[in-house]
């Protein structure tokens, strides 16, 4: 079984990146073979993360220069992963961020084509897991990644306009394109629920990840999962990994 998740936010702040990195650890030491894509263009991290060197960024698969496979790096190595790992960067260069925000949507249709083929070529090549992080939001890169992907993660923080804004998100595009998508609660606080009269109600939460001083301090530039694999925030990245499986 071969799958694509997107890890999305309606807004920043979520720490919908760390998820996204930390997911693909949890998965690459479960034995899959996984593929982790820096989708988020406005604002590109993996740099942080991923001492890496590229030579070609998603940038360039998106504008057909390359294929998906030159522009990947396997990292398998690095963290000794039962199964692969391998991640793909976005250039941080601001220059590059100003150029993919000016494209329009004749562009976002093209490069649209360009992800959905890199997609089978991941898989066709053995790729069990293609994971997408996403940019927040709804611009046209954001929902070129929801449209290629078979299961969406989006990450939500406590606070009444994240809430708001993630079901209009629910609402105006998982549902509207019959997406699969459960909600990851992130930095909650003691005693908080989900408000049961969400208009997201029908649409599971598979985790409500606690607030944590130390892991905020470390998530920037630090993969979890590897570094302190029996911390809280692990094991919840473990087990967010097993019920998307269990529900893709």
């Amino acid at each position: 079984m071969s799958f694509t998740l997107a890890v999305h936010s309606s807004k920043g702040g979520t720490g919908k990146t760390s998820i996204a990195i930390n997911l693909a650890g949890a998965y690459a030491s479960e034995g899959y073979n996984v593929c982790l894509l820096d989708f988020d263009f406005k604002a590109p991290s993996f740099t942080n993360f991923f001492k890496i060197k590229p030579r070609y960024w998603i940038n360039d698969v998106l504008h057909d220069r390359c294929s998906i496979k030159d522009a990947v790096n396997d990292i398998s190595n690095d963290f000794e992963t039962s199964g692969h790992l391998y991640v793909g960067l976005t250039d941080p260069d601001i220059e590059s961020i100003r150029e993919i925000s000016s494209k329009d949507r004749d562009w976002q249709s093209k490069a649209l084509r360009y992800l959905i083929r890199a997609k089978k070529e991941l898989i066709d090549s053995g790729i069990d897991i293609v994971i997408l992080d996403t940019s927040p939001g709804i611009d046209y890169e954001s929902i070129n990644a929801v449209a290629t992907s078979d299961y969406i993660a989006v990450v939500v923080k406590q606070n009444y306009t994240c809430i708001k804004s993630t079901e209009q998100v629910i609402d105006g595009i998982y549902n509207i394109l019959h997406k699969n998508c459960a909600i990851i609660e992130n930095m909650c606080h003691d005693g908080y629920l989900y408000p049961k009269n969400s208009k997201n109600q029908n649409t599971p939460v598979i985790e409500s990840i606690p607030c944590m001083c130390d892991i905020t301090a470390k998530t920037d530039n630090d993969l979890i999962v590897f570094s302190e694999p029996d911390h809280v925030f692990s094991r919840a990245m473990y087990k967010i990994s097993q019920n998307i499986i269990q529900s893709s």
